[in-house]
């Protein structure tokens, strides 16, 4: 009903706007992209409307922009190899034939950061820390995930479940406290459970915003800690059709994999279509004597422990997606469809196969069997998005459905006896531990005010409703329903071209609606898992930042704030075995929403070829949610609740690059602290001090092959030994990679590739924020990746 009626409001707006505002708009552009030889460039992109549209030159370099609105405009054409140039575009002249020319770039694409206009257009007046990702990074640093990619990205870190599943962490926040988005709607998942990754194909990805600190005022409560909006892809040339095809190798794993995509434009009707397909085996690791079981086990058990050795059994695993993009350019802004499926099916260390022979002889024989305990988790979406122009004024409208589905398999036992019948249907089922469906119906609006001189006045509206349902032979969540709803407004004032003001204020309605639970086994544990549970959580935000821009090579930051986070469902209503973390544990349905003061500020500085940013940053918690250790054990294990508590975490991000002739330098470093102020105790999860330095050379170019280089980096990660009881603290370490990159032309046609060796001297090393890290092992020993992508 809710889609229903979001559609029929939708038509109604766009003709209601076509027929008002259609015969006022309607400016068409042509023109090429030639290089410093006036040879013409094909593939370059050229975008505008803020980087948000955009289209692609033809193999002769020219490119058609049809139906922009009469205004003024800024047109930035970039490709790889060459300078971004910018062209100011006057709605009102006759200016049906422009050229650009690029210059040919001396340096390297940095794998730290990313230069576009639209990176520094967002820095120049974003007052929190923002970085805008393209696919040029994305290829540089493909990884087994999305999170792992982008951990390159200071202040980013990555929770992974070995090679195939990851979820974000910034400035040590996680979990519920950074949003994952697409468009602006919220990607929404199982995000308590730290092997849970992100259900995106990150192939099918163009364009990232990474927002690093508090983004509430626009996003709601959860991205207290920081948000990645996955952005969409830029709009084709009129009459072309365009793709690539994508191969993947790893040897690690085994790893297999690819995916295509096709984009098309023919008059105002566009599309975009993608597939991928990824399968990889059991990583491997260097050889180890090392490994203990995740929770505690009888004498008889401890006696058939055996070494790891250099396979981790059963973390093989296969992802498939498909994406379709339709979608319609008119003289008054854009409307389209978004429609994604994803699906992932992941083992997880088989630590009781492992104690007999002949079980792991089975595994031997097969790296890519995926057994009990495993995952497998299915998502689809569907989203509306319109965008309107009302003059210099915008209107932007989204609807969006997604429905999650992930699934548990364990080893079940009945230790009672009670269920015995509960035993055998489930264990039917490949031992469903855990079933959880959530629904999700988003809509979104903003409407920005930009024909006020100098003023930008933008008002958000964001809903939200949930529905959640469980099944499987284990009880961990309840039953539930939530509704959002939040308003706000941002203001960005530019007092003069060298100095930005920014400001917002949002408030919030959030009702949780949780179904009774009650005990199946009632010989242990409580009568009723879960009462009733109806409330009401309010909350507000503010913010206020300014932004100093003294010359074009420097810009001066400074943001302060207030956020808050309302609880999760899990952390209210959680009881149960968590099976794979080897406790038990406990949400309070008395907890408070979170509230937190931030402070961030930065520093942006170009001096020639020598280029630096630094990022400090300070989270004050006044009562920051936390699972914490209690003295109390069940026959699951040692049980785990939600507390509450003051809190505070501080550190920055700082990066340096450097051009010399063919060189190129780059170093980044991050640290966060993060600690318990009532106990005085470090916070759980928080990824320690960690330094990237590397050297790039770029070769020169020949008939064949162009834009080629190579590489050598080191990554240094420092002793995490401020932990938690039941956290192990864990070594730091040095690896080392090498890259290398290059063009082949076969003609006209051009073929990318990218050979990477990571863990180069096939070091032993742990992830302190890794879900294998408890369980002592290691992360994945030498690898060595090929990647290909063929354009045309």
């Amino acid at each position: 009903m809710i889609l229903r009626s979001g559609k029929i409001f939708i038509l109604l707006l766009l003709l209601f706007c076509n027929s008002v505002y259609g015969s006022n708009y309607g400016l068409s552009v042509k023109g090429v992209v030639l290089d410093e030889n006036n040879n013409p460039v094909p593939g370059a992109n050229v975008v505008y409307n803020g980087g948000t549209m955009g289209v692609v030159t033809d193999g002769q370099g020219v490119f058609e922009i049809n139906n922009l609105p009469i205004e003024k405009q800024e047109l930035v054409a970039s490709s790889m190899g060459y300078e971004a140039v910018t062209y100011e575009l006057d709605g009102h002249s006759d200016e049906s034939f422009i050229t650009l020319r690029l210059k040919s770039s001396d340096f390297i694409l940095n794998e730290v950061q990313v230069v576009s206009s639209q990176r520094d257009n967002r820095r120049r007046s974003e007052s929190t820390a923002v970085e805008v990702i393209n696919q040029d990074f994305l290829f540089n640093n493909y990884s087994g995930s999305l999170m792992q990619t982008l951990q390159r990205v200071p202040g980013v870190s990555s929770m992974d479940v070995g090679t195939g599943i990851s979820k974000p962490v910034i400035r040590g926040l996680g979990f519920y406290r950074v949003v994952v988005a697409e468009n602006g709607i919220k990607h929404e998942g199982q995000q308590w459970n730290s092997h849970s990754g992100l259900s995106i194909d990150q192939q099918g990805i163009h364009q990232i915003e990474i927002i690093k600190g508090p983004a509430s005022l626009q996003y709601g409560s959860d991205a207290i800690g920081g948000v990645i909006n996955i952005l969409p892809a830029p709009i084709p040339q009129n009459g072309e059709i365009s793709g690539n095809v994508s191969l993947t190798g790893k040897t690690n794993t085994a790893w297999m994999g690819g995916s295509a995509s096709v984009s098309g434009r023919n008059g105002d009707f566009y599309f975009h279509t993608g597939f991928t397909h990824n399968s990889f085996g059991d990583f491997k690791i260097p050889e180890t004597d090392e490994f203990i079981l995740p929770a505690p086990v009888s004498a008889a058990e401890a006696s058939h422990r055996v070494p790891l050795g250099n396979q981790v059994y059963n973390t093989a695993g296969r992802e498939n997606a498909v994406s379709l993009t339709t979608g319609l350019v008119k003289s008054w802004g854009t409307s389209y469809f978004d429609m994604s499926y994803y699906s992932n099916k992941t083992g997880f260390f088989d630590y009781v196969g492992l104690q007999y022979e002949d079980q792991r002889a089975d595994h031997a024989k097969n790296r890519r069997d995926i057994r009990v305990p495993y995952q497998k988790v299915d998502n689809y979406s569907l989203n509306h998005f319109t965008n309107v122009a009302l003059g210099e004024n915008r209107l932007q409208m989204a609807l969006g459905y997604q429905y999650n589905e992930s699934a548990e398999h364990s080893f079940l036992f009945d230790r009672t006896g009670n269920r015995y019948e509960d035993l055998i249907y489930y264990r039917e089922k490949d031992n469903l531990e855990l079933l959880l469906k959530l629904h999700n119906v988003s809509a979104n609006f903003l409407y920005s005010i930009r024909s006020i001189e100098n003023h930008t006045i933008d008002f958000v509206l964001n809903s939200q409703y949930h529905y959640h349902t469980t099944d499987g032979y284990n009880h961990i969540l309840p039953h539930y329903n939530r509704t959002s709803i939040g308003a706000g407004v941002l203001y960005k004032y530019e007092f003069s071209p060298q100095w930005l003001f920014n400001a917002g204020a949002r408030a919030d309605f959030n009702r949780f609606e949780m179904e009774q639970s009650l005990n199946p086994d009632p010989a242990y544990g409580d009568a009723v898992f879960n009462p009733d549970f109806n409330k009401n959580f309010n909350g507000s935000s503010f913010s206020v930042g300014v932004n100093h821009l003294p010359d074009n090579n420097t810009i001066w930051k400074l943001h302060v704030g207030k956020s808050y986070r309302v609880p999760s469902a899990y952390e209210l209503g959680a009881y149960g075995l968590h099976r794979h973390e080897g406790r038990f544990e406990r949400g309070d349905l008395n907890i408070s929403p979170e509230q937190a003061w931030q402070f961030d500020a930065g520093l942006d500085k170009r001096i020639g070829d020598f280029e630096f940013s630094v990022s400090p940053f300070v989270n004050y918690f006044t009562n920051y949610l936390f699972l914490n250790p209690t003295p109390e054990l069940r026959p699951e294990g040692q049980v785990y609740e939600y507390r509450q508590t003051e809190a505070l975490l501080t550190g920055g991000e700082i990066s340096l690059d450097y051009m010399w002739r063919r060189f190129q330098f780059n170093a980044s470093a991050e640290y966060v602290y993060a600690v318990n102020l009532e106990l005085e105790r470090p916070l759980p999860f928080t990824p320690p001090f960690s330094a990237i330095v590397g050297v790039n050379y770029q070769l020169n170019d020949g008939n064949v092959f162009k834009r080629s280089s190579i590489g050598l980096e080191a990554l240094t990660v420092a002793d995490q030994n401020m932990t938690v009881p039941n956290e192990l603290n864990t070594p730091g370490y040095r690896i080392y990679n090498f890259n290398a990159r290059t063009t082949v032309a076969f003609g006209r046609q051009e073929v990318n590739m990218r050979l990477t060796v990571r863990n180069l001297l096939d070091e032993q090393y742990f992830n302190h924020i890794s879900f294998y890290r408890r369980m002592r092992i290691p992360e994945p020993g030498r690898d060595v990746q090929l990647f290909v992508n063929i354009p045309f």
